[in-house]
């Protein structure tokens, strides 16, 4: 069971409704989507416990400026068919800089595991 991105995204949007984008995502999709997700597919690369085994780290945030609930268990538990691994959550609320808007962030901590031959 190997990583793929695409059907990653697939699922997450699958399960939530919401948009996904990547890192890199310009000032107008954030203004057009007051709910969305956020990855970084090229996380910190780490040795596993076998020889011959890598971790990357996947890091997917959900964004909200709706004060919109998701079911945290439910993406998680989606995305193991996906190759990805749970390891935490991050939660962070704030105000959106010199506006009232609030905004609430979840992070979802996975990695992948890669083998070199």
């Amino acid at each position: 069971m190997g990583f793929s991105l695409s059907k990653t995204i697939q699922q997450v949007k699958g399960i939530t409704g919401y948009p996904v984008f990547a890192t890199d995502m310009t000032k107008d999709e954030i203004a057009d989507n007051p709910t969305f997700f956020i990855y970084d597919d090229k996380g910190d690369i780490r040795k596993a416990s076998s020889a011959n085994q890598y971790l990357q780290d996947f890091v997917l945030s959900f964004v909200t400026r709706e004060n919109v609930e998701i079911n945290e268990f439910d993406l998680i538990m989606g995305l193991q068919p996906c190759g990805l691994i749970f390891r935490e959550t991050q939660k962070e609320y704030g105000r959106i800089a010199e506006t009232d808007q609030e905004a609430k962030m979840i992070t979802f901590f996975f990695h992948q595991a890669l083998v070199v031959c």
